[in-house]
């Protein structure tokens, strides 16, 4: 097999990554924007020991559950993976994903007993960040293409809200009417790198311009034009980043107009957010997911309970009012500080939140007669020194929320030497992607 081969092969099932699976003589063959029960024909673009990738060329026989996706440049945005699946199909290929990597990674013949999905699967985004570049002398935005930092534009991305695609577009009209360049990472020159719009329940709306510049050229203008279309608009911040990297934010920001945050909301909380929080993208299915976390771990108001890598807080402020005390801790001290300004935002005085290490907090907590333990880490999962502690105390109760199945599958498998795996839901907080959030509830053997 060789690259440029044109081959037809059956299309068996669909990767992590969203790719369809054929084979051929038993070699694997990954191509994306095909399904399972097609029957394609395709050209090989990149062999490797094992497996090959191979650019779709015709569909030859369609799959029953194939749809056309409403966006125009699907296939060749990075941003979505499966707006060519029937949503309910979507759903039913995150639960296989989940199952198929507890049993490949965690050794674990674990089901899903829940799949919960969205009435609508689209418009859900509620933070977005769209880089900025150059194409023949025009100053262009879009999402990167997969594997790739080529921009794609696009007019309509149709998992953001509609208005932050218009204010996008405007924001980059108005780039070109006053001949700021978009950033070129590659020589490390142009003005606006990225731009960042925050959305929260009432649809209001801070943008964060990132330049690779102290100044933004007409800057007054931009914000008045701006925020006179745009009444939503309530913060406008220029952040700086004059470093030759791929990280999104510098470490200054000037407040252009309004305030420095936006309030959002989840459930009948309120969070105050900077363009520097953490917080999640799905406000819809977070709070589904959350309630699936107090659902597991039906708590009791004698209840004690750690939340481990808390980030902002929101779990823990989710639950203090159904528990004696949960104590809440993050390395990071920027969350930390905004989770101790959301709990006094809210009223909550039985969350203590304290920046340190899960595994050196969690030995003083359990002194304190730890009811359960809620995890919600990184995609990297759980240090394995917090998984030794954990088993070594013998904590009723766990509750792990992931945002990585298979870092979750590798947790499970540490942790079965003493915990049942009992219940497992997928939250589908990241709809015609193959991003998979999960909640599980262990107990103590």
């Amino acid at each position: 097999m060789q690259i440029g081969d044109r081959i037809k092969i059956s299309i068996v099932d669909i990767n992590h990554d969203g790719f369809g699976v054929g084979r051929l003589d038993g070699f694997a063959i990954f191509v994306p924007n095909t399904l399972y029960d097609e029957v394609v024909t395709c050209e090989i673009s990149k062999v490797n020991k094992n497996f090959a990738y191979a650019n779709l060329i015709e569909i030859n026989e369609k799959s029953p559950f194939r749809v056309k996706p409403i966006c125009g440049i699907f296939d060749k945005c990075g941003g979505c993976h499966l707006q060519h699946l029937e949503y309910s199909k979507q759903l039913e290929y995150k639960v296989n994903i989940a199952e198929s990597t507890f049993k490949r990674i965690g050794h674990l013949d674990i089901k899903v007993d829940d799949v919960i999905g969205m009435d609508n699967p689209y418009n859900y985004r509620n933070k977005i960040q769209v880089p900025f570049g150059n194409k023949k002398g025009k100053t262009i935005c879009g999402y990167y293409k997969r594997k790739t930092h080529d921009i794609i534009p696009f007019e309509t991305c149709y998992i953001q809200p509609e208005y932050d695609n218009d204010i996008i577009n405007f924001i980059k009209n108005l780039a070109n009417e006053y001949k700021i360049p978009g950033y070129n990472e590659f020589n490390h020159t142009g003005i606006i790198r990225h731009v960042i719009l925050r959305t929260n329940y009432k649809d209001e709306v801070m943008v964060v311009i990132v330049a690779n510049s102290k100044k933004l050229p007409f800057v007054d203008k931009i914000v008045e034009k701006l925020t006179s279309r745009y009444p939503q608009i309530v913060s406008v911040i220029l952040n700086i980043n004059l470093r030759k990297t791929n990280v999104i934010l510098g470490n200054d920001s000037v407040l252009l107009y309004g305030s420095k945050t936006i309030i959002d909301r989840l459930g009948d909380l309120d969070f105050k957010i900077s363009h520097y929080s953490f917080f999640q993208i799905n406000r819809t299915q977070t709070v589904k997911l959350y309630d699936r976390v107090v659902e597991y771990l039906n708590p009791t108001l004698n209840d004690i309970i750690m939340d481990g890598y808390c980030g902002v807080g929101t779990i823990s402020l989710y639950i203090a009012s159904k528990v004696k005390q949960v104590y809440g801790v993050e390395i990071i001290e920027e969350a930390i500080a905004d989770a101790i300004n959301n709990a006094d935002l809210n009223g909550i005085t039985n969350a203590k939140f304290e920046v340190g290490k899960v595994e050196e907090k969690m030995s003083e907590y359990i002194e304190k007669g730890l009811d359960a333990i809620i995890i919600d880490p990184p995609r990297k999962g759980v240090d394995k020194n917090v998984l030794d502690l954990i088993i070594e105390s013998n904590i009723k109760k766990i509750v792990y929320v992931s945002c990585d199945v298979a870092t979750l599958a590798r947790d499970l498998e540490i942790l079965s030497a003493a915990y049942e795996v009992d219940k497992v839901t997928v939250v589908d907080m990241f709809p015609q992607t193959t991003g998979i959030e999960t909640v599980v509830l262990l107990n103590a053997k």
